[in-house]
C-alpha cells in the first residue's frame, strides 16, 4: 500500500477531543479527582496515550465514512 493518508484538521479535532476525555476518565480512575498538580499531570498522561493508541483508527474511521460517501 503506497497510498498516501492525507490528515484533515477535523481529524486532529477528534483526536484531541476524544483523547482529553478519554485522559480525564483515566486520571479519574487513578488519582482523586481535584484541583491538583497530579490529576492535571493523570490527564495529560492519558491523553497522550489515548492520542498514540487512537491515531490511526481515527484516520481509518473517516477514510471508511468517506469511501462510504463516495458510493
Amino acid at each position: 500500500m503506497t497510498e498516501e493518508v492525507p490528515v484533515k484538521r477535523t481529524d486532529l479535532l477528534v483526536l484531541i477531543a476524544i483523547s482529553l476525555g478519554g485522559g480525564t476518565l483515566i486520571a479519574s480512575v487513578m488519582v482523586t479527582p481535584a484541583l491538583s498538580p497530579q490529576y492535571i499531570q493523570g490527564i495529560f498522561v492519558g491523553a497522550i496515550l489515548l492520542a498514540f493508541i487512537l491515531f490511526i483508527p481515527v484516520l481509518g474511521i473517516r477514510l471508511f465514512i468517506d469511501d462510504e460517501w463516495d458510493e
